[in-house]
């Protein structure tokens, strides 16, 4: 016996055997039961999905005659000679004819229009079913029109295509439409599970998966699919023989790739491209399997469906879905970009660096904000799960309880956030600090009500110098620059009346050309860093955009301006739910 393909030995041959079109079913089935049929129908959707199936299946049920029928039934017998005959395309009432190879109009007249008039030979109806319809040519549809519109009543006209809107309105308005969604990703894999079993096959569920998400919604494609995944094994088809055969990215490269990009590690990214040159993946479907997995992933970080791969419960953390859907977007510009590549590792390595620098999670930010607005911690750095750990001090110097408060000495601490439980001992401000290191800790809990500047001061690193100290914000918090400069007096006051010294402060921050430049030596000033400026992505075109003609010059203060200035609000008197708003942004209130 020949052998023939799953997607022929398995296509359904009743309503009930279809796959994932059961409203569509369910509608035929009642009206040919009431006798209630039209004389044209328009089925359209995506491909292998079974449109030209269900058209069969419906010819079939019109002229069945199995079981005594003597009218059209619900469902076709599959055993009586009109059911063989249309089930092998040789029935001579049911004509199919594929309009993509006959598109000219004296093929129409040739086969429909001619012979429309003519009885049936022997079935009860006669029927045409013109697949990929939306190929016929102007003419051939026109010459068409006036037939389907009042055809004789015992013909039925049953169109499919995959693309309806290239249907002129005229057709679509005289047929009954159904529309023939894509199967799910689990009603395939279902399908494919059962149909294993019945062929004894040693189909794993998560193979069967990987053969449904690469179908695209069509069942067909994912028969086709499973008979190469069988011709490529020796027995046991599971995910990773799969994999192999689709020439899929390996799970653990792409999650790789995406926290690389996520944390702008260039050294892991390059080394994931690495391995994708040593082990001859394809660039182009290496960043179709990224883009379609960052899309995966979107949907998990919105807690819908389970999770696309390994690893992807330790990468919702590291960034918000807002992220997550950027980085999709732009991968997916980039792989039609890489496409047109002479050289595609190249272009896709390059293109995914500056996906990595143009790429911010600014929905991250702004939760950080809103975290300090609520007076809660402000760390969404680490996992939910990861427990926040204290950062430990590091003394370069350590200095004698008894040095001289003019004493020049030069030591370094890491800010760290105090546990709740170990602030039980208060400090007594009223003895005079000497010391650099417990007065620095006792000026961070003087500000310990007001949360921006304590949040900020628990994030910085601080350099002593005598009486000359250095604040500075390192790589990912140098925002806490503003809050802190504009508390400065604030702060000097403060150390004033707990030490009894005139010490001055600096505010740094980092930035890429203070990264290049050597530590300065302990007597030399620090002054502060230019706020650090992101590279400007070539997708926000006002980014570069020159708007010095439409800039207005500034006003200059009025008289009646500098005078309201001096009916500020005293800092006593404003009230405590815009004192946080001050600590951002320096003002008074006026009255």
């Amino acid at each position: 016996m020949s052998y023939v393909s799953l997607a022929n030995k398995y296509r359904p041959q009743k309503f009930e055997d279809m796959v994932g079109q059961e409203s569509i079913s369910k509608t035929l089935k009642n009206a040919l039961k009431s006798g209630r049929i039209a004389h044209a129908y328009l089925f359209y959707g995506p491909r292998g999905c079974g449109k030209t199936t269900t058209a069969r299946i419906l010819a079939k049920a019109l002229n069945c005659t199995g079981n005594g029928n003597t009218k059209p039934t619900g469902e076709p017998c599959g055993t009586c000679p009109q059911c063989v005959e249309i089930a092998q395309n040789e029935d001579m009432d049911v004509m199919e004819l594929d309009a993509a190879s006959n598109t000219g109009i004296d093929k129409i007249r040739e086969t429909i229009i001619d012979t429309v008039a003519l009885a049936a030979s022997r079935d009860r109806f006669k029927v045409f079913i013109l697949d990929e319809v939306h190929m016929l040519s102007n003419s051939a549809f026109n010459a068409l029109l006036k037939t389907i519109e009042e055809p004789p009543a015992h013909v039925v006209f049953i169109l499919a295509t995959t693309e309806k809107h290239k249907v002129p309105a005229t057709i679509v308005s005289r047929c009954q439409t159904f529309r023939f969604r894509p199967i799910t990703m689990d009603e395939i894999t279902d399908h494919l599970m059962e149909l294993a079993e019945a062929e004894g096959l040693d189909l794993t569920e998560k193979a069967a998966r990987i053969i449904a998400k690469n179908a695209g919604g069509a069942l067909r494609d994912a028969l086709t699919l499973l008979d190469r995944a069988i011709a490529y094994s020796d027995g046991k088809i599971d995910d990773k023989l799969v994999g192999e055969m689709l020439g899929l990215t390996p799970q653990e490269l792409i999650a790789q790739t995406i926290t690389a990009l996520i944390q702008k590690d260039n050294t892991s990214l390059h080394s994931a491209f690495e391995t994708l040159r040593a082990e001859g993946f394809d660039a182009n479907s290496f960043l179709k399997d990224l883009k379609n997995a960052l899309g995966d992933l979107f949907y998990f970080a919105l807690k819908q469906g389970s999770a696309p791969f390994e690893g992807a419960d330790k990468i919702i953390p590291l960034a918000s879905a807002g992220m997550l859907a950027a980085l999709s977007r732009k991968v997916n510009k980039l792989a039609e970009e890489v496409k047109f590549s002479d050289n595609a590792f190249i272009s896709a390595e390059v293109g995914l660096f500056t996906v990595m620098d143009s790429c911010f999670d600014v929905q991250g930010f702004i939760r950080r904000l809103e975290a300090l607005e609520r007076g809660e911690s402000a760390d969404i750095s680490l996992p939910p799960s990861s427990p926040k750990q204290e950062i430990p001090v590091k003394k370069t110097v350590a200095p004698s309880p008894k040095a001289s408060a003019s004493a020049t000495q030069t030591n370094t601490v890491t800010a760290a956030p105090v546990s709740a439980k170990k602030e039980t001992q208060t400090t007594n401000y009223a003895a005079k600090i000497t010391d650099n290191q417990p007065l620095w800790t006792a000026l961070v809990q003087a500000f310990k009500k007001s949360i921006f500047v304590y949040d900020a001061l628990t994030n910085c690193t601080v350099r002593f110098e005598g009486d000359n100290w250095n604040i500075h914000f390192e790589k990912g918090k140098e925002f806490y620059k503003v809050p802190a400069q504009n508390k400065l007096p604030e702060l000097e006051k403060k150390v004033r009346e707990l030490s009894g010294r005139a010490i001055t402060f600096t505010i740094t921050a980092f930035s890429a050309e203070s990264a290049k430049v050597a530590t300065p030596s302990a007597a030399a000033t620090i002054k502060p860093a230019e706020q650090p400026v992101g590279p400007i992505s070539a997708e926000e075109p006002f980014a570069t955009g020159d708007f010095s003609a439409e800039a207005k010059p500034a006003k200059t203060k009025s008289a009646a301006t500098k005078k309201a200035k001096k009916k500020a609000l005293p800092a006593e008197e404003v009230p405590a739910e815009l004192k946080g708003i001050l600590d951002v942004i320096d003002g008074d209130v006026l009255i």
